[in-house]
């Protein structure tokens, strides 16, 4: 099956800024950004008391577990499919005015290894930027939809526009994002944090029974994890915490959860990844429990 579409001559000579912005643009659909960005607004959630109930812990908590259901979901697609990236894609562009200590850095950002379809980009910004929009009642329900789709819009482009992808694959990986939170939503009635964890979890499953490595290992972990943690702490957030608790939750929540995270990756075998994710995830969820206690 050919999806060798997308990639034209036209996106490949556009001019180098052209290709540097939409290197960055697609850092907001990349899994380490809206992971990073949950959890500091999950662990300052019970700081705003004047925001009420429109963005609360569990609000957050179920955009997380959309996340983690999406990424066990693409991690097992990708498998399935084996669809290879258009050549080149684990090249970056040679930019002649960056200084060679950024070179790094930008590889990093401008290239993409692994199977191609879905694209994670796409299906992981349709889903939880859409499940923002839907379960974070800030400002007006339009405007929060159009920003929503905004975002995705221009990530699922900036994949093609630095040539990681095909059209295809992030033609595909929209649907894909937005049948799963269609789904999650329905079956999960908006809020009910558990089931949207839960089903992140069964997705999860079939993954590893499909395939067992460690990407689809890691995104067992994550899930479970949750999914164990959120019974525990779920129905223990309400009230309001100081903004003293709320930064002590989200440096616990970053550096221990890091911390798993990272000693995940630097191991790199499906059972480090699995205990790395699922501790990873109970940190962040469990922190501000930790901080209220210990502030």
């Amino acid at each position: 099956m050919s999806h060798g579409i997308g990639v034209t001559a036209s996106l490949r000579d556009l001019p180098d800024a052209v290709v540097v912005f939409f290197a960055l643009v697609t850092q907001l659909g990349d899994v380490w950004f809206y992971l990073v960005t949950l959890a500091v607004a999950y662990c300052f959630a019970g700081t705003l008391p004047r925001v009420g109930d429109r963005v609360t812990r569990e609000r957050i908590g179920f955009v997380i577990a959309v996340a983690l259901g999406v990424i066990a979901l693409t991690t097992g697609l990708k498998e399935l499919f084996a669809h290879p990236r258009p050549p080149g894609a684990e090249t970056a562009r040679e930019l002649a005015w960056l200084p060679e200590l950024l070179v790094p850095v930008w590889e990093s950002v401008a290239t993409g290894d692994g199977f191609a379809l879905p694209s994670g980009h796409a299906t992981g910004s349709a889903a939880v930027y859409g499940a923002a929009a839907l379960g974070l009642r800030i400002g007006r329900r339009r405007v929060r939809y159009a920003v929503a789709a905004g975002i995705v819009a221009l990530v699922a482009f900036s994949r093609v526009v630095i040539g990681v992808h095909y059209l295809g694959d992030v033609v595909v990986g929209l649907v894909v994002g937005g049948a799963y939170l269609a789904l999650v939503w329905r079956l999960a009635a908006g809020e009910r944090v558990k089931r949207a964890f839960s089903l992140a979890l069964v997705v999860a499953l079939v993954g590893v029974a499909t395939h067992f490595d460690f990407e689809t290992a890691a995104a067992l972990g994550g899930a479970l994890g949750g999914r164990l943690t959120w019974t525990v702490v779920g129905g223990r957030l309400a009230g309001p915490d100081t903004r003293r608790e709320g930064a002590v939750a989200t440096l616990l929540g970053l550096v221990g959860g890091g911390a798993f995270f990272a000693a995940g990756v630097a191991i790199e075998t499906p059972v480090a990844g699995f205990l790395g994710n699922a501790l990873a995830l109970a940190a962040i969820l469990a922190a501000p429990l930790i901080a209220r206690q210990h502030s």
